[in-house]
């Protein structure tokens, strides 16, 4: 699964501290000539993983990390517990501006909800992109991107609003930026406080929540 779909997924799960909301902050006007390049694309393994990019995405092993992205698509295989594969995608708007944002639209998730956001029909969560690479026609073909966080993360042994339950998300939310009422995770004012907050996320994002993903070659799954 793609690293948008993985952050995506630890967000559903009860990952925290992270700027999400219920109505789109952006739309396909707002790319500003921000382009990444379609195609399979690739981020590489933490661990050895021997494969032949040139066949088709259905075939890379499971320690390979490919994904197609397409003007407003996301999307990679996803192995279940029992082996079986399905393909996943999500809408995505790559929004320019400094720094430029990957808006990630999630819909008709079969979770519960996050803080007080429910996750039934939509919601959106945000990562920072940093272009590392591009080529000839100016289209983006490596960056390294996170997820856009509330603030710092709340020190061990802090309290949730409810006074019992540990602390999620930041004790310090970002200017422009408000907690939900449960202290998970927070809603942005405007556009400018939300590029503000991708740009103070990166040296409070984890290794894991990080990506550093290159383009491959053209073509789809």
């Amino acid at each position: 699964m793609c690293r948008i779909l993985i952050i995506a997924s630890l967000l559903l799960l009860g990952a925290c501290n992270m700027v999400v909301t219920k109505d789109p902050m952006f739309t396909k006007a707002d790319t500003g000539g921000f382009r990444l390049r379609e195609g399979v694309w690739n981020e590489p393994s933490s661990s050895p993983c021997d494969f032949d990019e040139t066949k088709p995405l259905a075939q890379w092993p499971d320690c390979a990390k490919g994904v197609v992205v397409t003007k407003d698509q996301i999307g990679a295989w996803d192995t279940d517990a029992k082996g079986a594969r399905t393909w996943r995608s999500s809408d995505v708007i790559f929004a320019g501006g400094q720094p430029p944002v990957a808006q990630v639209h999630l819909q008709d998730m079969e979770m519960k909800g996050v803080g007080d956001l429910p996750i039934s029909p939509s919601l959106y969560l945000y990562l920072a992109l940093r272009p590392t690479k591009t080529d000839d026609a100016g289209r983006v073909t490596a960056y390294t991107g996170w997820p856009i966080l509330c603030g710092p993360p709340p020190p061990d042994g802090a309290k949730g609003p409810d006074g019992t339950s540990p602390r999620m998300g930041t004790l310090a939310p970002l200017p422009g930026l408000t907690m939900d009422k449960d202290g998970n995770n927070c809603t942005p004012a405007s556009r400018e406080a939300l590029r503000a907050a991708g740009v103070a996320s990166e040296k409070w994002a984890k290794p894991d929540s990080m990506t550093v993903t290159r383009w491959v070659r053209d073509g789809d799954r």
